[in-house]
């Protein structure tokens, strides 16, 4: 608990370790997460607003430890939450690489040292402030053992070693008392077995972070390098969001597995789904049926059309909204054939080879769309899994 109290603690110190793994989990978990459950929008959006305000509380801490402008504190977690927002609609992928807009940021910040000369050397997993966490530092042990010899000493020596301990003593008081001329209240408890002496020699150094920023910043050419750099990625995902939404049919590559495909298409496409074998209805207006070669054929009902072949691949010819189909994430996966009875009626037979992969994406995506319409896939996975004939092809690698 004191853990979590301190992830959402607005006061205290966070030192560069702790600030940067806040900022690789917050990024690491939402793309996890959004991968995931990539149709539940509005629980994506929940777990983007509290990543958000673990940054942001993180942030603050960064900032006061290295005595920067409070108007610093908004710009990692406002980044953060405008590119989560934008691979959320954006639905593709290539979204995640927004994500660079943040980690900058966190860069930046980065480079300034600590400077609050007060919690340097009692930070406890990267944080110092008013939440006690000393219960996560292991007790020393205790070196001292009844058999172990004690040299003897010269009364001045055992004099200058008292002289000396009060010494380290009151400077550990005075380091673990450091609250009484400040205002916050923070524990007096750090220095139990943890404040170290400190050695001043390290603010004498020059710190790699300040050369870095300062270099960065001296640097018109590399400036400007890095604003072409993330405008390119800026235009490289929106175009290719663009591509996928309004794409293209692309060339048909004859591998040995579509030759035996053809072969068996130009035969006749209709046979393919004569065979139509262990129903399985879906939550939303379309079923599944095995083929007698254990290939996925999918059936919906639509518009009123002729009978016959809509798309076949065997000519790669027909109607070019049905000559893939096309999940939210993921690659799409080209049909046999497509055909229409009673006038309504579609049936799309898949290869065999792509039963395992299609059936897995039925039930872990979120949406899919062929011939021109879209169907949702909510609640697909409990429906495939309890089903003894496509429950094992959820579970092929």
């Amino acid at each position: 608990m004191p853990f979590i109290q301190a992830t959402f603690c607005f006061k205290g110190f966070d030192n560069r370790s702790r600030f940067l793994a806040t900022t690789l989990f917050s990024l690491l978990s939402f793309i996890f997460f959004s991968a995931i459950f990539s149709s539940a929008l509005a629980f994506n959006f929940i777990v983007l607003l509290l990543l958000t305000t673990v940054l942001v509380c993180s942030t603050k801490r960064r900032l006061h430890d290295a005595q920067l402008t409070k108007n610093w504190q908004l710009v990692p977690g406002g980044l953060f939450l405008l590119t989560g927002v934008m691979s959320l609609f954006i639905d593709n992928s290539s979204s995640y690489y927004l994500f660079i807009l943040p980690l900058l940021s966190t860069a930046l910040l980065l480079t300034y040292p600590s400077r609050n000369k007060k919690a340097k050397g009692a930070y406890i997993l990267g944080y110092y402030g008013p939440v006690d966490l000393s219960s996560y530092i292991d007790a020393p042990a205790n070196t001292q053992t009844h058999n172990q010899r004690i040299e003897p000493t010269l009364a001045t020596q055992k004099g200058n070693e008292q002289q000396q301990t009060s010494e380290n003593i009151a400077e550990l008081n005075t380091i673990a008392g450091f609250n009484a001329n400040n205002n916050e209240e923070y524990p007096s408890d750090f220095s139990n077995g943890y404040a170290n002496h400190i050695n001043d020699t390290e603010h004498k150094q020059a710190d790699i972070g300040e050369l870095i920023r300062l270099k960065f910043l001296s640097n018109r050419k590399l400036q400007l390098g890095m604003l072409i750099t993330v405008a390119l990625i800026f235009i490289a995902v929106l175009v290719n969001s663009l591509l996928n939404a309004f794409s293209q049919p692309d060339e048909v590559i004859k591998t040995p597995e579509v030759m035996q495909e053809q072969v068996l298409l130009q035969n006749s496409a209709s046979s393919l789904v004569a065979n139509r074998e262990h129903l399985l209805a879906m939550p939303d207006n379309f079923n599944l049926y095995l083929s007698q070669y254990q290939g996925i054929i999918i059936h919906w009902q639509a518009d009123q059309v002729d009978d016959g072949e809509r798309w076949s691949l065997a000519s790669a010819k027909g109607d070019e909204s049905c000559e893939k189909i096309s999940f939210n994430k993921g690659d799409p996966i080209r049909p046999l054939a497509v055909i229409v009875e009673n006038g309504s009626e579609y049936f799309a037979s898949f290869s065999p080879l792509d039963s395992t992969e299609i059936v897995q994406a039925l039930a872990f995506r979120g949406s899919f769309t062929l011939c021109g319409y879209n169907f949702s896939l909510k609640g697909t996975q409990a429906i495939l899994g309890k089903n003894n004939q496509y429950a094992p092809f959820l579970a092929s690698n």
